[in-house]
């Protein structure tokens, strides 16, 4: 059995050379996408458009919260505040004494997590109608009256509540901020009752054909409540109708899960969804990955039924599938994941090498590391699996400088780098990443992929493979990353997806995989394969 210590001190700064700290925000951030973990303490980030602002605070966030405050809209606002002053993660703000008080299984809590999902996800819709109601830009606003409009609103005129659920947010503006805010949220409101009784509420519009590009995304951006940069990215990409259908899919209250079937549970994919279903969960085989993966409709039922605590299923995407099965680990191989940390693509690849081989899961971060060990206990695949706390181009640096008889047990037929990146293809599942990330974070994580590109290169054997993959739409982080990749470094050779392994359709015309949100209803992702010559 191959130790799960670390083998090697290879260091742990993931960005030694780089101290710029919003590339450091944006590192954090992006491995939060590939799962979740504890909130971290990050700055919110400015942005671009009044209205839409994760403000500095203004003046004091909210008065400290009691138990009288503990109603399940003040746990919201609570939450909100939390993902507004803090830089909490949308979704993971549990952990609050307030918040503990509500079984995670109860009606309450859930209503809880829906309301903060969908205020987070449409709060530039949502001022949409507060600057119109206020008649002012919403940064004039106190932060706690502005959380507690953002709610009300999302209530009022997108789950259509009746008009007596505003004393609720009078109270609380009152009881949080002062009585003459409790006024002016009244006020606010009793206009908007107004305003939708004689159908006078108005909508943000939408473009027509022939509307200029710029203020075309501005306008798509405000109805579907994302910046203003990653639409007229899209728009210039794509045009309106396909972009259109990228909005409405990351806006999705309900977005489709995928699981994975435990191996180590020895239940078949059939045999789950047979369980499943029989506790009244609606669940079906992968179109893509039949054997391992199921689709179910939502994953508080998995939570309740106790399906996930057992181990019976891991929940992880068909798109992180499917990078894996581009890879294609088999028996008897050695592997390194590069950038291994939470571990799901680490256990999955090591899942389908029935026992035999050797896979290292690498990752800067020695506690999710930790957590990664435990699971691969729990699924039966701790044998195959050492992990080692460091950085990959520290690593490839130290490997440089052994002996070349040293060299080769640091070489692998097959090197994954799960590249940090943009995550702009899990936005569905991500509601807060639209509002954190920043135009010029793409070219400054391109420039880190290329180094941990550069890295893996001497990390695959002669004839090995390496694949290159990311959660990310954006082409300089996907086949433009690729094709800089190939023009430095003459000993490798792109090579296209097998039919065997990915579906046709999931294939580019450069033979990369590619799943794209809107049109193949998974996370958007990418996955290159690069053969290094003989």
């Amino acid at each position: 059995m191959i130790s799960s210590h670390h083998a090697v001190d290879v260091g742990t700064a993931c960005l030694q050379p780089i101290t710029r700290p919003s590339l450091h925000r944006t590192i954090r951030l992006s491995c939060q996408i590939r799962c979740s973990s504890a909130v971290q303490n990050v700055t919110a980030p400015q942005q671009e458009h009044p209205g839409t602002s994760n403000k500095v605070q203004r003046k004091r966030p909210c008065k400290a919260f009691k138990k009288s405050n503990s109603s399940s809209r003040g746990i919201v606002i609570q939450q909100l505040l939390r993902i507004e002053t803090e830089g909490a993660f949308a979704g993971l703000v549990a952990g609050s004494p307030i918040a503990d008080d509500l079984d995670s299984a109860s009606r309450d809590s859930r209503q809880v997590t829906f309301s903060v999902s969908n205020v987070v996800r449409w709060q530039r819709r949502l001022d949409f109608f507060i600057t119109h109601l206020t008649g002012k830009a919403c940064s004039s606003l106190e932060t706690t009256t502005h959380a507690i409009l953002r709610l009300a609103v999302h209530e009022l005129v997108f789950q259509k509540l009746p008009a007596h659920a505003i004393s609720e947010h009078v109270n609380l503006a009152k009881a949080l901020v002062r009585p003459a805010a409790g006024n002016l949220v009244n006020a606010v409101l009793r206009r908007l009752i107004r305003e939708q009784e004689a159908g006078i509420l108005p909508e943000p519009p939408l473009p027509s054909a022939d509307t200029p590009l710029e203020q075309a995304a501005d306008m798509m951006a405000m109805a579907t409540s994302h910046p203003t940069w990653m639409v007229q990215r899209w728009l210039q990409r794509w045009g309106q109708k396909d972009t259109l259908a990228l909005l409405q899919h990351n806006n999705r209250s309900a977005p489709k899960y995928a699981i994975r079937v435990s191996p180590g549970r020895k239940l078949s994919a059939e045999q789950l969804v047979t369980e499943l279903q029989e506790s009244g969960l609606e669940a079906e085989p992968s179109q893509v990955l039949s054997d391992d993966f199921l689709v179910v409709n939502g994953l508080q039922h998995l939570i309740r039924q106790g399906f996930l605590e057992r181990g019976d299923c891991q929940v992880q995407d068909e798109a992180a599938g499917l990078v894996v099965a581009l890879l294609d680990p088999r028996p008897g191989e050695a592997i390194l994941d590069a950038c291994a940390a939470p571990g799901g693509k680490a256990l999955y690849a090591a899942s389908r090498m029935q026992g035999q081989g050797r896979l290292v899961a690498m990752d800067i971060n020695k506690r999710r590391l930790g957590a990664l060990r435990t699971a691969a206990a729990a699924q039966g695949v701790k044998g195959l699996i050492e992990t080692r706390t460091g950085d990959l181009s520290q690593y490839a640096e130290w490997v440089a400088q052994q002996p070349e008889a040293d060299k080769q047990q640091h070489q692998y037929d097959k090197v994954l780098v799960d590249a940090p990146c943009s995550g702009l293809g899990v936005l569905a599942k991500r509601v807060d990443l639209r509002w954190r990330r920043k135009t010029e974070e793409l070219s400054e994580l391109a420039a880190l992929q290329a180094r941990l590109l550069d890295a893996a290169a001497s990390m695959v054997k002669p004839g090995g493979l390496l694949v290159y993959s990311t959660c990310s739409i954006e082409p300089e982080e996907n086949a433009e990353q690729v094709a800089a990749f190939l023009a430095h470094h003459s000993e490798y050779q792109a090579e296209s997806a097998p039919a065997d392994l990915v579906p046709s359709r999931l294939v580019t015309a450069d033979g990369h995989l590619q799943t794209l949100p809107h049109l193949h209803d998974m996370d958007g992702a990418f996955g290159a394969r690069l053969r290094r010559s003989l």
